[in-house]
């Protein structure tokens, strides 16, 4: 697996964009990218958007996106859109965080979708420019 820095979380609803516009494939837990093959290893994520209790950002998680295994060794509760933590509570987006997959042997050259969006989003996920 690839290193942390590497890792971006993708909201359900673009993740539905893509399949429906045929950009990607998901097999289980692998997304590949109809152009040029790259696949990504997803796993179900949030990101913190609000802290609607009004309490703070204790957990200093406004921003951040956690894998529900990293959810669940800070103790927190997902539910639909929401996180409760403590005495916290927030409003979260739901969707994935993609890991690329590296084959082994030299890095095939990424292959232009056409799409600006998703060749910045491959790029970013391979580490090149």
């Amino acid at each position: 697996m690839a290193d942390r820095e590497h890792r971006l979380f993708v909201p359900q609803d673009m993740l539905d964009l893509w399949m429906s516009e045929e950009h990607v494939d998901v097999d289980g837990e692998v997304l590949t990218l109809r152009q040029g093959g790259q696949r990504f290893q997803l796993k179900t994520a949030v990101c913190f958007l609000e802290e609607v209790t009004e309490g703070g950002d204790e957990a200093k998680l406004l921003g951040k996106v956690k894998d529900l295994e990293q959810l669940g060794e800070l103790g927190g509760e997902h539910v639909s859109d929401s996180v409760i933590l403590g005495e916290a509570a927030y409003q979260v987006a739901e969707g994935f965080v993609g890991e690329p997959i590296f084959e082994d042997g030299p890095a095939a050259p990424v292959a232009e979708t056409g799409d600006p969006h998703i060749d910045q989003i491959t790029k970013f996920f391979l580490g090149r420019r």
